[in-house]
This record gives structure tokens, sequence and C-alpha cells, in this order.
């Protein structure tokens, strides 16, 4: 995908490109223009004179397909504003910096390796994607506290008991509070890639992500493991549950409660 800006008169050029795995070379992403899907675990890489402009249209994507993960090629010579870049952008849980200007070899193996660089999520991330995705800002707290529960994360609300958070949960969709713990984990456990067992809340026995790639996304351990990211295994597990579709942007029927029903995340029964 090409886009042209312009600037006192010059012409800017944007262009955005997709990895999908096994990562091995960069691709067009026109097929996004005629309504069809990336793969789960693509990268898609935005470059171009103007790194605002670029970071826009990384961010517009992000609406369509969130699954993928957002990488920004930057120019040498604006390294200096990676920082200020981090803080402006919505994207900055899962933005990942690409350096540019030095010659690589490999490009597709360069934006790999930096993906493969990038912090793990932590559990406000993981629940603050899964809330938009199913444009339901109310799951937002008790997901986040059952990702915290589940990764070893000290619980930054006052807990329900695991029976009053799965009543809550099950207005929504059929996973109940250890599932989404259990989802937590294996998107960790996918983030972290190789060095999942050098990180305790990442590390997961292979028998257990074993059984939980094929319950939740419904792939073998070893497809799960050939695949980058973990916004791709929530995309995936939600899509197991029935939670939304495989179509770009679709989402399944709302199965939420009217809200003069619906209790309060931090107040529903103990």
């Amino acid at each position: 995908m090409v886009r042209t800006w312009s600037e006192v008169g010059h012409p800017l050029r944007s262009e955005l490109v997709a990895l999908a795995p096994p990562y091995r070379t960069c691709g067009s992403i026109w097929s996004l223009e005629r309504g069809e899907s990336l793969p789960l675990g693509s990268l898609v890489l935005g470059r171009g004179d103007a790194t605002i402009a670029v970071l826009a249209e990384l961010t517009a994507l992000s609406y369509r397909s969130p699954w993928a993960i957002p990488c920004l090629a930057v120019p040498a010579h604006e390294e200096i504003l990676q920082p200020l870049l981090m803080l402006v952008t919505e994207l900055r849980d899962r933005l990942v910096l690409v350096a540019r200007g030095a010659p690589h070899v490999d490009e597709a193996a360069h934006v790999v390796a930096c993906v493969r660089r990038r912090p793990a999520p932590r559990p406000a991330a993981l629940a603050r994607w899964v809330a938009r995705r199913l444009r339901c800002r109310d799951l937002e707290v008790p997901l986040r506290s059952q990702f915290e529960e589940g990764l070893g994360f000290e619980p930054t609300t006052s807990g329900l008991s695991v029976a009053s958070y799965s009543r809550l949960f099950a207005l929504y969709g059929p996973y109940t509070a250890r599932d989404w713990r259990a989802v937590g984990r294996l998107a960790l456990h996918a983030a972290a890639g190789p060095r999942a067992e050098e990180q305790r809340a990442a590390a997961l026995p292979f028998r257990t992500a074993t059984e939980y790639a094929k319950k939740y996304l419904g792939m073998s351990y070893h497809a799960l493991a050939e695949r980058l990211g973990w916004e791709w295994v929530l995309e995936a597990s939600l899509r197991t549950g029935g939670y939304v579709s495989a179509s770009v942007g679709a989402l399944a029927p709302d199965r939420r409660p009217s809200a003069r029903s619906r209790p309060s995340p931090l107040t529903s029964a103990r």
C-alpha cells in the first residue's frame, strides 16, 4: 500500500508492507483494500519520507487488523525523536521501531529481530487490547485483574472471587476467569518466543502450552511457535471462543446484557 502526501510542493510517499509467517520476504498489503484479512502473526512495516504520516497509516491499519504487529521505520536522523513517538502514539504498547539508514542484507530478518526485542506486554496492555477489540470498556478492569493474577503481577484492584468474575465474564461469552488467565499466559509465552523459559511469567510447561494452543487457538504448538507477537494469540482466542469472526473488523453478535441489567465489573455479587 503506497500513499502520496505533499509538503511545500514536494511529494512525500509512505508505504506499508507486510511480513507473514515464516517472515522471509516483505509483501504488498493491497489485499486489505479488497477486504481480505492479514494472516495471524503478520508484521506490518511502515516506511516513508514523513514519519508522522507513516505512523498515522499504521494507526489506521491497527483498527482494521489489530492482530498485526505495527513496525515503524525511523531514519537515522530522526532517532532522537523515538521517545517522543512512543509518547504520542496510541500504539505505544505495541509499536516496534526499526532503524533505517544502515545497509541490511536482509530487511525481513532485520525487522523480525527488532520485533523479537520488543518488551513483553503488561497485563494492562493485554486487557486494553481485548476490550478495544470487543468494543467493551466494561471488560478492561476485570480482564486486567485476571491477567495480573495469571502472570504473577501485583494486583492493582481489589479482586473478586474467581466465581464472581466468571459470572461476570459469562455475560459476554464462554470464557471463564480461569480461561482468561490461561489466554494471558499463552499470549505472554508466545511473545517471549525462544526466551520464554528465561522469564518466569512467560514460562509454560510444554504439555500445558500444547494443551492451551489446541484449546484456545485451535492449532498445534509448532504452529504457535512459528509466529511472532502476542496480539494474534488474543485474536485467535477470541475467534475460537466465538467473540469475533475472521472477517476484517467483524464482531460476533452482541451478547451483552442491557445497561439496566448489566452489573458493574467492580460491584458484582461476591
